[in-house]
C-alpha cells in the first residue's frame, strides 16, 4: 500500500493514524503541498480535486480521508474502529459528517492562517481567523456535551470518529488556541485520553516546528470585541 500525502496534512494524519491503530504499514509518497505538487498532472490523475491523501492499494486508487479510513476498516477489521452494532456504526458516520461540515470549515482557516501561512506565502487573513474562531465554538460545544455521556464520541470505544477530530485539536493546541479545549471539561479529558495513544504519539512526532505567528486567541478575541463595540 502507498499513501500519497504530507505528514503535516490533517487529512493525511487521519489515515496514518488509522494505519497505526490497525498495525498496518504503508509507504508514504511525499506530496510537497507548499510547492504546489498536489496540482501537478501526475497527482491530479490520482486525485482530480488536487488534494491529499490518496491511497494506492495494488492499483486500487481511492481519495478522501474518510473514504480511505472506512476502506481500511473493512480490509483490516481488527481492531475495530467502527462499532459493530447498527446504532454505533451510524453514530460514527454521523460524527464524521458533523466534524467535516460543522467544524472543519471554521477550524481549518484558523490553523492554515496561523500555522501554515509561513509556508504557503502571503499575509495571514485575520478576518478568516476571527470568523473561524467564533464559528467553530458550536461544534466544540456539541462534542463536549456528547462526551459527557461517554468517553469517546461514539460510546465506550475509540473510533474513526475520534480520529476525524484529533488532528485539528492538536494544531489548535499548538497555535495557542488550546483554551477552546481546556474550557470544555469533557472535551479536555477526551483530548488527554486520545492524544496519549501510542498511535497518535507516532503520527504527531513529525510535524511543523514551533512557530510564533504573533497571532493569539486573546488578540483575535480582543480584535473581535473592538470591532463590535
Amino acid at each position: 500500500m502507498k499513501i500519497y500525502g504530507h505528514p503535516w496534512s490533517v487529512n493525511t494524519r487521519k489515515v496514518l493514524m488509522t494505519l497505526e491503530e490497525k498495525a498496518q504499514e504503508a509507504e508514504l509518497s511525499l506530496v510537497m503541498i507548499p510547492n504546489g505538487e498536489q496540482k501537478l498532472p501526475a497527482h491530479v490523475a490520482l486525485h482530480p480535486f488536487a488534494k491529499v491523501p490518496v491511497l494506492d492499494d495494488e492499483g486500487f486508487i481511492l481519495y478522501e480521508a474518510s473514504a480511505i479510513n472506512r476502506y481500511l476498516e473493512r480490509k483490516f477489521p481488527a481492531p475495530a474502529l467502527v462499532p459493530s452494532d447498527p446504532q454505533g456504526a451510524a453514530l460514527t458516520n454521523q460524527w464524521i459528517s458533523a466534524i467535516d461540515y460543522y467544524f472543519v470549515p471554521h477550524a481549518a482557516p484558523v490553523i492554515v492562517e496561523t500555522l501554515f501561512r509561513r509556508y504557503l506565502g502571503g499575509e495571514a487573513n485575520l478576518l478568516a481567523i476571527e470568523s473561524g474562531r467564533e464559528k467553530m465554538q458550536t461544534a466544540l460545544d456539541v462534542a463536549d456535551q456528547a462526551l459527557e455521556r461517554s468517553p469517546y464520541l461514539t460510546g465506550n470505544d475509540f473510533s474513526l470518529a475520534d480520529i476525524q477530530l484529533m488532528p485539528y485539536l492538536d494544531y489548535l493546541e499548538q497555535i495557542g488556541f488550546d483554551q477552546t479545549i481546556t474550557v470544555r471539561r469533557n472535551l479536555a479529558a477526551w483530548w488527554v485520553r486520545t492524544s496519549r495513544r501510542p498511535s497518535w504519539q507516532k503520527v504527531a512526532r513529525t510535524g511543523p516546528q514551533p512557530y510564533d505567528s504573533g497571532i493569539t486567541a486573546e488578540s483575535v478575541e480582543a480584535r473581535s470585541r473592538a470591532q463590535s463595540a
